[in-house]
């Protein structure tokens, strides 16, 4: 079997040959010393090299409208920035600080999604329902230049996932990650319980516009399609309100998905036990996720709790390779073969290997992996 193959097979749960291994490399500081490529095509090039399992992405973006400006001022530490529409103008306001991504200051402006926002904002820009008359501007339902740049973008990394053998998967950014980015967290939280209403008509703006696109990518024949809830756990929402404000759109792209022939992937990383039975109600093909090293379950506890859903995971960043410790990276790759065999699993981690972890303990698991794969 080639790697799109394996993953594909492991995500539908048909028999693979071995659990694909298959680890995201953190690059949004710099590259781990152990790893070399400047651009896409090596990065799979060495994959195939290493016999590395992996995927190609097709991003699902929404550009703003034609008609909308942006103005951006920095200035004594603070980011000031209008978003001017033809309906309202919006203004926003945050502290700059020294960690702050550059490569997200680079730009014209510094767009809305960003995990540097929520604890940084002075002033958001979504404060009161006029504001929200700019949100069609914003997150624009149709776009042909968006289609267009997608048509192009998928013939581009469909060509790179057919010439290396991997899957091409779509990844979106769509549901309650985008409350977390546009409002200090806590706000996002007492808007949702205050003001539903306000928050719907956000999110079904955002949404409506991705879905959209998705629609289009899933027409042109991506493999799969990975939807980010990393900030919708139980650990920042109540069940209660993840049912109000997730789980339908979720449904919604997860049986377009699967109306395409296409996994649906549900990404979350923590806050995933106190609402298992909801997750697993789904109609989810694979959790990518799951941090079994954030003491919520254990692996037998996942495999369990959702026995007809893949696990994109088994490996903790935190608690198998952030310190010394390959032992422990080597272990973790044995307790999740030992506990799904090659069925229903693909080896990865819970957030991503970054460039200053021991690159022993990748090592250790790469070693304990191909041992066990036989």
């Amino acid at each position: 079997m080639n790697s799109r193959e394996r993953i594909l097979g492991a995500l539908k749960g048909e028999d693979i040959d071995y659990a694909p291994f298959v680890i995201e490399w953190n690059v949004t500081q710099k590259l781990h010393e152990k790893l070399a490529w400047n651009d896409e095509r090596e990065r799979l090039a060495l994959h195939v090299r290493q016999g590395w399992d992996a995927e190609v992405r097709a991003g699902v973006w929404v550009s703003l409208s034609p008609e909308v400006t942006v103005r951006r001022d920095i200035t004594d530490g603070i980011i000031t920035q209008k978003w001017e529409t033809p309906a309202v103008t919006l203004n926003e306001r945050l502290r700059l600080t020294d960690d702050w991504d550059q490569s997200e200051l680079s730009g014209r402006y510094l767009g809305l999604a960003s995990d540097f926002r929520t604890t940084r904002y002075i002033t958001y820009p979504f404060k009161n329902e006029r504001d929200l008359d700019a949100l069609p501007y914003i997150f624009p339902i149709d776009s042909p230049s968006d289609l267009e740049s997608l048509t192009a973008h998928y013939h581009r990394q469909r060509k790179l996932a057919d010439e290396f053998g991997f899957p091409l998967i779509a990844h979106m950014d769509a549901g309650m990650d985008w409350l977390f980015w546009l409002f200090p967290l806590e706000d996002a939280i007492y808007r949702a319980v205050d003001d539903p209403g306000f928050i719907h008509r956000i999110l079904d703006q955002i949404n409506a516009a991705k879905y959209k696109r998705l629609e289009l990518l899933l027409s042109l024949g991506v493999d799969a399609v990975a939807r980010r809830g990393w900030y919708e756990g139980a650990d920042i929402w109540s069940p209660e309100l993840l049912a109000r404000f997730a789980w339908p759109a979720v449904k919604k792209e997860a049986e377009l998905a699967r109306g395409y022939g296409a996994p649906y992937i549900y990404i979350i990383d923590t806050g995933f036990k106190a609402i298992a039975k909801e997750l697993a109600a789904l109609p989810i093909d694979c959790i990518l996720g799951a941090d079994p090293g954030t003491g919520e379950m254990t692996m037998r506890e996942i495999k369990s709790a959702f026995p007809d859903i893949s696990l994109w995971g088994g490996l903790s960043a935190r608690r198998d390779f952030a310190a010394e410790t390959p032992d422990a990276a080597a272990a973790a790759i044995e307790e999740a073969i030992g506990v799904y065999g090659k069925h229903r699993l693909i080896l990865g981690m819970s957030a991503s290997y970054r460039h200053y972890y021991p690159w022993a303990n990748f090592e250790a698991a790469e070693r304990a992996w191909k041992r066990l794969r036989k």
